[in-house]
């Protein structure tokens, strides 16, 4: 797919879009209207139409010929389906990734995570735009209030979660995760030293320990999963301990689990699923998002939610581990 993280070339190629739509339309009808109307003048004035004035004329009509056909063949040749940039490319969804862009601008979020949210934003606005061409208009009111509700939803989840409250040393502010920085040396920087020994009691809105706004998120997230028909389950461990980590890095293979300390599951902002077929038994390992379904649609969703497996291109791969799309260190 070609990539389109960049406000600026977005903005580059709708007025190249705009440009060659008006090359194919309005030039042409301007130029042809041009053509007519001399050749009335020279009737009117009752000028003969010697070859000379055809000649010229025919002359201006191949040039709108050419003009027409080179911009078609442009516009053609870029709006192929994997060239997002082109086929995305809108006032309306300009207006939206420029508002998100700016937004997410100062915020210390991983760059792959920033981009791919942007880019997100405009599979997310297509997708809408193709489903209204397919629906009848009953139809097309549907899923224009769907939309309106997917679009605020994800606002919601990037841009408006804010919460002073630190919840095992992790507080949300305008969306973004934030967690301590790792300091070698310094405890109350390790992930899963602080741990609710019993959430529910301790002001979390789960048993497990996971926080807040991220146990939020994956409840939504999971339940969308069973309306679509997939089961999905997240794991029972909300905060993973430091001493687990501990014993999980000294006895997996190395490389396999993160270094004590470090993990986001020991801030309960990350979260190991389950997926299962649709007989109810659970995907085993070796899967594709082809051959479990119920994974296919959770990589594919995640970012409806502000959530993100990030290790699916690790060299350990994890295609279970899923966490926050922003977050970052404080």
């Amino acid at each position: 797919m070609f990539s389109c993280n960049s406000l600026y070339l977005l903005t580059f190629t709708y007025y190249l879009k705009l440009i060659l739509a008006i090359l194919m339309t309005i030039v042409p009808i301007f130029l042809l209207e041009r053509i007519f109307i001399r050749i009335i003048q020279y009737k009117y004035k009752k000028h003969r139409l010697d070859k000379f004035i055809i000649k010229k004329e025919f002359k201006n009509f191949v040039y709108i010929i050419v003009i027409f056909t080179l911009a078609y063949t442009l516009h053609t040749a870029l709006n192929k389906e994997n060239n997002v940039c082109y086929i995305y490319a809108s006032k309306d969804v300009i207006k939206e990734y420029r508002t998100t862009y700016y937004a997410l601008k100062d915020e210390k979020i991983n760059n792959n995570d920033k981009y791919a949210y942007l880019e997100n934003i405009l599979l997310t606005s297509y997708n809408d735009i193709s489903n209204e061409n397919t629906l009848n208009n009953n139809e097309k009111d549907d899923n224009n209030n769907q939309t309106t509700q997917i679009k605020n939803e994800v606002e919601d989840n990037f841009l408006k979660e804010s919460d002073s409250t630190k919840l095992n040393n992790v507080y949300v502010q305008n969306g973004v995760f934030y967690y301590p920085k790792y300091v070698y040396g310094n405890r109350s920087t390790y992930s899963g030293t602080s741990c609710p020994s019993n959430p529910l009691k301790q002001g979390y809105n789960n048993p497990y320990g996971y926080n807040n706004y991220f146990y939020t998120r994956l409840t939504k997230f999971v339940e969308e999963a069973s309306k679509n028909g997939y089961k999905i389950t997240i794991s029972t461990q909300g905060c993973r301990t430091y001493e687990t980590q501990i014993y999980y890095y000294n006895t997996m293979t190395r490389g396999r689990a993160a270094y004590p300390g470090y993990s986001l599951h020991g801030f309960g902002i990350a979260s190991d699923l389950e997926f299962y077929k649709s007989d109810g038994s659970v995907c085993p390992y070796g899967r594709t998002d082809y051959s479990c379904p119920s994974m296919g649609w959770a990589h594919k969703n995640a970012y409806k939610f502000g959530l993100t497996f990030p290790l699916l291109n690790a060299s350990y791969k994890e295609d279970w581990h899923i966490e926050p799309i922003n977050k970052s260190t404080y």
